[in-house]
């Protein structure tokens, strides 16, 4: 299923939980008072002269607790108020604008060097923890037939769902391992799509004096708009801290490193970013191409063991402190490697379930030719397939999932270039054959 059909189906993603309710109190905040005081400072310093409702917009909490905030505030000589001329005699707020006086620009100048994240106000690391482990995914176990809806375009996927399901389930950790081009990437990404329900995902969290930001717009795809609404009303909608998201799909490859899976920050931007593996909570984690990442395979995997023993992780803080989080979540491993040379026996029982990919049938790759084909506007006759079973034959290359849309590609180009119908010969599939393969992959398999 592509992202426009993600997208027309984002209403049937029923939440599991119950929204998480907007608070009407700085104590209902359930963070310390300081941390908020200073967002308000940060963000009057980022835009001058805001009114109530542009910073309800940017801190995603009630109006009344602006008020109150921007208050205390004045009295401490940091805010002051400016109002238009033709409003003056009005009795409505919605025309006065805040602004930092001298005294509260060295406050937000303090601020930003203490804690340069600017967004909505942060949820507290309790109020965290209960959310992510009320959305489990085991509490709301898949069936056979939602799975086998979200594998509908996967060919050969009716031998995988007897595994797969049973799998997602247990919560787990997955072992995804075969040659390349059987298809593990693509299996493993739509996995999510037999999950019916969408989950509450925060902006950040406080947690033991940092606010680390937890949304990101790479990793998680907003379903409802209640984030982005004018008014943050206590009675219409749910906490704007919190964003209404598809399960979390984080996949990472060769190019993780061990950098990412803590608390850290980029050289560009000092906002300390949460791990990949708190961004995919509630979600799936997918390591990609286990083996090629620059730390010893040994390194990474003994990263997890305690939080798939253990169902939680510990994470080191910018200031020296430790917080645990919910480790709630699909972890799942995809190698090129055999299990046997991925790790030792003691590892591979902690995995719990290790499903081999291998090649597809002909008759299952052939359907896969006839579904690429139909996408691309090309037509292969039947001479065509013969020519493309003698190729794979000859070639000692199996039938692997990865080649009809690669090939297909390839001789669409060439159809295109040279002006020809859209009819594939077994010149154009040969000619396609001998650009896509090196002779050492042709002779190898």
């Amino acid at each position: 299923m592509n992202r426009v059909d993600k997208e027309v189906d984002n209403h049937k993603l029923v939440p599991q939980v119950d929204a998480p309710r907007v608070a009407i109190s700085i104590d209902e905040l359930d963070i310390p008072q300081t941390v908020v005081e200073n967002l308000v400072l940060k963000h009057l310093s980022a835009y001058p002269k805001s009114d109530v409702l542009h910073l309800v917009r940017l801190l995603g909490i009630n109006s009344h607790i602006i008020e109150e905030l921007l208050a205390l505030l004045r009295k401490k000589s940091h805010v002051e108020v400016f109002q238009s001329e033709q409003y003056s005699q009005s009795s409505t707020n919605s025309h006065v604008r805040y602004a930092l006086s001298e005294l509260g620009n060295i406050a937000a100048d303090s601020a930003f060097q203490k804690d340069p994240y600017l967004g909505p106000v942060p949820v507290s690391l309790s109020e965290y923890k209960r959310i992510v482990e009320s959305q489990d995914l085991r509490l709301n176990a898949i069936s056979k037939t939602a799975l086998e809806t979200a594998f509908n375009d996967v060919h050969g996927a009716e031998r995988l769902v007897s595994t797969l399901g049973p799998a997602i389930n247990s919560g787990r950790a997955l072992l995804l391992y075969g040659d390349a081009g059987t298809g593990k990437s693509f299996v493993a990404v739509r996995l999510l799509n037999a999950l019916n329900t969408s989950v509450y995902i925060p902006y950040a969290v406080y947690a033991s004096g940092n606010t680390v930001k937890v949304f990101s717009e790479q990793h998680h795809h907003i379903i409802d708009h209640n984030h982005v609404n004018d008014t943050c009303h206590f009675k219409l909608q749910y906490d704007r801290r919190w964003i209404l998201c598809e399960r979390p799909n984080v996949q990472v490859g060769g190019e993780l490193t061990m950098d990412m899976l803590e608390v850290n920050h980029t050289e560009h931007n000092r906002v300390w970013m949460a791990p990949l593996q708190m961004m995919a909570n509630n979600g799936i984690l997918i390591i990609d191409d286990l083996g090629r990442q620059p730390m010893p395979v040994t390194t990474l995997l003994n990263r997890w063991i305690v939080p798939m023993e253990y169902g939680f992780d510990y994470l080191s803080l910018p200031n020296g402190q430790q917080i645990t989080i919910p480790f709630t979540l699909t972890l799942a491993f995809s190698s090129n490697l055999s299990p046997q040379e991925i790790a030792d026996p003691a590892f591979l029982r902690r995995l719990g379930y290790k499903v081999q990919f291998t090649a597809l049938l002909q008759s299952e790759y052939r359907e896969l030719w006839e579904w690429v084909a139909s996408s691309v506007d090309i037509t292969l006759p039947e001479e065509t397939y013969n020519k493309l079973y003698e190729l794979h034959h000859t070639s000692h290359v199996e039938y692997l999932p990865c080649l009809p849309k690669d090939l297909a590609g390839i001789c669409r180009d060439i159809v295109t270039f040279e002006e020809l119908t859209p009819w594939v010969t077994p010149s154009i599939i040969d000619r396609a054959w001998a650009l896509y393969f090196t002779n050492d992959e042709q002779q190898g398999g």
